[in-house]
């Protein structure tokens, strides 16, 4: 016989119809006889069908279901008719439910064993509900349900199935059961850590907020301590290791900390206690992290050669790229004449100590060398590095790139003599107002491929025990606390750069081509053909109607090379609109109405302004843009363009398309400080 499958109404099991085993424990509830049952399965959600069927573990749990509702409505009914019944049967009745208390506004009896108390449909394989779990539905739901509550183990629904608007009648014994449940959870409440590795209440996000890391992460970090460090009865390893990065993250005192994390101990040694667990913790996770994710012996050079980006690659070769750069870290002054002279930096006016940072073309740090002076330049600090450690030559090779700062022109012939290639932003000759065209284009060559030891920078200082001024007491260590931050960030967070999609590679080429080209504009005004001040007329009527090709933002990031131009192009622009009455001011040349002239202020110097002009092509929509000029000290480059010329085009090509409006949130706060 061929037997057709069916499933249960309820909880979707499937059977065969025509087999024995079925005939036996299943039932069709298609017809009136069953409308009870039909009336639950409305109740709860489900569409009915013409020929329904349900199992007998479904049909039970429903008919316990029809049975408490009935005892439901008999004592709804006692309680509306109180006046009109007589006086013997409403004792008699009394007495029967005096043992009850009921619950306005809640729902469940206690009855739920053979249903999940999340879908309400029975049949699932099930497991018990924890403490936690019942009361968080009674304060979050408002669903009570007894100790044999049960829920489906492979999980059903994120939010419980809205229950019917009847009332909850418990008995004393239940209502005993959840003031005693309350009252332990209040308890727990009170006495709970603010960070625990199994806390249901805290988001997956308090996390990170407080230490810089996910839950996932701490719980690696712990695992790799939990050999050495040993469990308290004032705090688990997993605790501890959150104390030390809150401390790290945020910067309290060692007492705030000891408040939050509930340290049961004297008053006088909350404080101690919770340093020592820092120590403890730092001196750990120092030894399980640091030496296989930061430091010369970590890498080979075949796996830093592995690092390399499109644009390094591209413009310096495939030898090895190294990006240095030094970062401080503020402090006290100290009491000690000697130490408080060498902590002294001059350029700064601040006590501080001095780190170099070595990382690789996409961000990963390949180490972090120090502390050194406050008083030392990066030039000195790295001459000491390059004479001091050879762990450096057994890296690099002859031929490999150094990528610096111009605070590293000092040293830069200590780098040749090694035999590196020097990559540095150029310095303006003397008397000279601008750069060379292929002196601008070097420059945003180095400018393309070091901007990710700043963005390091920028990610470490977000733990703020480093960016702001720390304690003498804490200068002993912190050489093994700021290595821990950059190995934890190597093991941990993905790389700040990854620049080698399809895309990088064809800008980075395009950038190689464009490397010795020159601006016909710029030399237009050197032979006089074009003056940047005479022959020019005033556009008198500017509006959106105003014949500049449209460019959208791709074409703009593409033409500078980049995005830094186009964020800074919103503040520029709403600077200049600030200074002349809400209007941009706009000259076309006399001869040729597709050479556009503007005068733009500086943003480092009030009293600087530089005029720059554009050629563009109104019918072009390959080439919109032929070429640019600017005043400015980089505005030779062709490698891009500056920000001058990136807000004109920005402005002009896209934001008066988009109505753009500028942001007037600083505003508010110029005119207040104004008034005092």
């Amino acid at each position: 016989m061929r037997y057709v499958l069916v499933a249960c109404i309820w909880c979707k099991k499937n059977a065969k119809k025509h087999s024995v085993a079925t005939k036996k424990s299943w039932r069709n509830i298609s017809s009136k006889k069953f409308q009870w049952i039909h009336k639950l399965l409305e109740d709860r959600g489900s569409e009915l069908e013409a020929e329904m069927f349900i199992c007998s573990k479904c049909c039970t749990s429903l008919y316990k279901e029809k049975k408490r509702r009935t005892v439901q409505n008999n004592i709804s009914l006692l309680d509306e008719s109180e006046e009109t019944v007589n006086v013997n049967v409403y004792e008699e009745s009394y007495i029967k439910l005096s043992n009850v208390v009921k619950m306005e506004g809640f729902y469940g009896d206690g009855n739920d064993k053979d249903y999940c108390i999340w879908c309400l449909k029975g049949g699932n394989v099930t497991q018990p509900l924890s403490k936690l779990e019942r009361i968080s539905l009674v304060c979050e739901f408002k669903i009570y349900c007894s100790a044999n509550a049960r829920r489906c183990k492979g999980g059903c629904v994120d939010i419980p199935v809205e229950r019917s608007g009847e009332s909850t009648y418990l008995t004393h014994d239940q209502v005993i059961l959840l003031v005693t449940d309350l009252i332990h959870e209040v308890n727990r409440v009170k006495h709970m850590h603010l960070l625990d590795e199994n806390d249901s209440i805290i988001s997956e996000e308090d996390y990170p907020a407080w230490t810089g890391w996910s839950l996932t992460q701490l719980k690696d970090m712990c695992s790799l301590i939990n050999p050495q460090m040993r469990t308290s009865k004032h705090r688990l390893p997993f605790e501890a290791v959150c104390m030390y990065w809150i401390k790290l993250k945020t910067n309290l005192s060692f007492r705030q900390i000891g408040t939050l994390f509930k340290i049961q101990t004297k008053e006088e040694n909350i404080r101690r206690r919770v340093e020592n667990i820092f120590h403890t913790v730092s001196r750990y996770l120092y030894d399980a992290i640091v030496p296989s994710n930061l430091g010369f012996h970590h890498l080979s050079r075949a796996d830093a050669l592995t690092h390399h980006t499109a644009y390094t690659e591209t413009f310096f070769g495939p030898s090895l790229a190294l990006i240095w750069d030094g970062t401080y870290i503020y402090c006290n002054k100290s009491e000690d004449h000697k130490f408080q002279k060498e902590t002294y930096s001059g350029q700064k006016c601040r006590h501080l100590v001095k780190f170099m940072s070595i990382v690789l073309p996409d961000g990963y740090v390949f180490d972090l060398i120090g502390p050194f002076n406050g008083k030392e330049n990066d030039a000195k600090i790295s001459k000491a590095i390059l004479e001091m450690n050879d762990d450096l030559s057994m890296i690099c090779e002859a031929g490999d790139t150094q990528i610096v700062d111009r605070g590293f022109r000092d040293v830069a012939d200590a780098f040749e003599e090694l035999g590196f290639d020097v990559q540095m932003p150029s310095f303006l000759e003397k008397g000279a107002k601008q750069l060379e065209t292929e002196q601008a284009n070097e420059t945003r060559m180095a400018t393309k491929t070091r901007w990710v030891v700043e963005s390091f920078h920028s990610q470490f200082k977000k733990w703020r025990f480093f960016s702001e001024r720390i304690s003498q007491d804490f200068l002993v260590n912190i050489d093994v606390l700021v290595r821990t931050v950059a190995a934890s960030l190597n093991k941990y967070r993905p790389r700040l750069f990854h620049g080698k999609s399809p895309d990088d590679y064809a800008l980075a080429t395009k950038m190689l081509l464009m490397h010795n080209k020159t601006s016909q504009l710029q030399q237009l005004i050197s032979q006089g053909d074009l003056s940047l001040r005479k022959n020019w007329k005033n556009i008198v009527h500017f509006d959106i109607h105003f014949d500049f090709p449209y460019l959208t933002l791709d074409f703009l990031r593409e033409y500078t090379c980049g995005v830094y131009q186009i964020k800074q192009s919103s503040t520029y622009a709403k600077a200049h609109l600030y200074d002349h009455g809400g209007e941009f001011e706009y000259q076309l040349s006399s001869s040729d109405d597709n050479i556009l002239r503007c005068r733009i202020h500086s943003k480092h110097s009030s009293t600087s302004k530089y005029f720059l002009l554009i050629h563009f092509d109104k019918n072009g929509t390959h080439e919109p843009i032929k070429d640019h000029y600017c005043q400015c000290k980089s505005g030779a480059r062709q490698l891009g363009c500056c920000s001058h010329i990136a807000t004109v085009l920005w402005y002009m090509g896209n934001a008066r398309h988009i109505t753009w409006i500028p942001s007037i949130r600083t505003d508010d706060y110029r005119e207040k400080i104004l008034k005092c």
